[in-house]
């Protein structure tokens, strides 16, 4: 038996897998090659790459689909219910950012870039690769990562009580500074201080939303927020 279904590998895995496909089929539309660089590690394989790529995904579904059906997930409601989820979180992320901007002496700015794109579908392949590609790197990879050193690390000082809340919030503040600092990296303009505290308090609340509902439901508020923001 489960906990959470939601929160399952599979269900998430089956969740993702519609992002995943999103921005393949129209990332090279959207102008931008930002996340581009799942497909270019494929090239080295040369025209076997998009066979390997399908047969994985195919793997990973039949073991997803044996997983819910062995195990009875409920499935269906949970996904229906992590994208709706994700939808009302990521319209409301924008208002509680500007919220939290406000507080600080800075001025709001918005997480996604203006893109050159003006289809609809290559506006949503971009937004649904920011929030499939970030979210799996910087909050299930880096977060949880740092998350899991630093429990051991304070737990190893003798720290067993305030561990987990020291673990979670150290890590917090190093997966969202890298967060910010990457869109810095990876802007040809630069970004500026105001922009890079902006984009720290979202790592921040994207983490907390990863920690408290799960990596499907961040990816996809993530996804959401900046489709609002482009379309």
């Amino acid at each position: 038996m489960v906990g959470d279904p939601a929160q399952d590998p599979a269900t998430t895995f089956l969740l993702l897998l519609p992002l995943g496909l999103l921005h393949i089929s129209g990332w090279r539309q959207a102008g931008s090659g930002a996340f581009g660089f799942v497909l270019r590690l494929l090239r080295w394989l040369g025209p076997a790459a998009p066979w390997i790529l399908a047969t994985g995904l195919l793997l990973l579904l039949l073991w997803a689909i044996g997983r819910i059906r062995s195990l009875r997930i409920p499935w269906r409601t949970s996904a229906a219910a992590v994208v709706v989820e994700g939808l009302v979180l990521g319209f409301l992320l924008g208002p509680l950012l500007s919220l939290l901007t406000s507080l600080t002496p800075i001025e709001s700015a918005p997480l996604a870039w203006s893109v050159l794109a003006e289809q609809w579908h290559a506006k949503l392949a971009l937004s649904a690769g920011a929030g499939l590609y970030e979210e799996v790197l910087f909050r299930a990879g880096l977060l949880a990562g740092c998350r899991l050193l630093l429990l051991s690390f304070f737990r190893g000082l003798g720290w067993h009580g305030a561990a987990p809340v020291l673990a979670l919030g150290l890590s917090l503040f190093l997966s969202s500074a890298a967060f910010a600092f990457a869109h810095a990296w990876g802007h040809p303009e630069g970004v500026a201080i105001p922009e890079l505290t902006f984009l720290f308090l979202a790592g921040v609340l994207l983490g907390l939303i990863w920690r408290w509902r799960g990596l499907a439901v961040v990816a996809y508020t993530h996804a959401a927020y900046d489709a609002f923001l482009l379309l």
